[in-house]
């Protein structure tokens, strides 16, 4: 019997054993590892910050250079919108003007049929006839603002006037003053569709 207690004394002992003893030391210095790692890692030197602050220079001038063809692009498109808007505006303001321009020299036919004096009665309702279309056209081209230049008796204005001939000038015109009309011009509000052919007196 007492062989048994001392066999289970040896194989259970009350205390710890050297093995277990030195386990927490162990855990410590496993953990301590990484900490003594992270302490050792390499900070940034000189040369790191000199390649970063060069970094955030060529990234700025980059933006920078973005930014600026971003403005540039936008100022185009801009222009280019306006552009657009004023050549809508014109085709809208000018509408039918290649057809008042094709019409012009009809009407002026017509004043050089009314200019004919005629003397019998047949002649008459013609030139009454012609009166008529002539009106008609010349109402037709108001209604879609077409006027004919005032240039008589007026001083030669070079933007509405066409000179094809000179007379003296009077007390009644002077000089640089359209004395004849002899072909009237027509405008399309702001814009001459054709010029005035006048006698300017000299």
């Amino acid at each position: 019997m007492a062989e048994n207690k001392d066999d289970s004394v040896k194989k259970n002992p009350s205390g710890p054993t050297q093995d277990q003893s030195t386990q927490p030391a162990k855990a410590a210095k496993k953990a301590a590892k990484p900490e003594k790692k992270a302490d050792q890692a390499k900070s940034p030197d000189a040369n790191d910050i000199k390649k970063l602050k060069q970094t955030v220079v060529d990234l700025q001038k980059k933006l920078d250079a973005m930014e600026d063809k971003f403005l540039r692009a936008e100022a185009d498109m801009r222009n280019i919108e306006t552009h657009a808007k004023k050549e809508q505006a014109d085709l809208i303001k000018y509408d039918g003007q290649q057809l008042a321009h094709d019409i012009l020299p009809i009407v002026d036919n017509l004043q050089r049929a009314l200019k004919v004096d005629v003397t019998d009665e047949s002649g008459k309702q013609l030139k009454q006839g012609v009166s008529m279309v002539y009106e008609h056209f010349t109402k037709a081209l108001s209604d879609n603002g077409v006027e004919v230049i005032d240039a008589l008796n007026k001083p030669f204005d070079p933007k509405f006037d066409q000179a094809v001939q000179t007379a003296p000038a009077d007390d009644d015109h002077p000089a640089d003053t359209v004395v004849q009309v002899l072909q009237d011009g027509y405008r399309l509000k702001d814009r001459v569709l054709r010029p005035a052919m006048v006698v300017v007196a000299k």
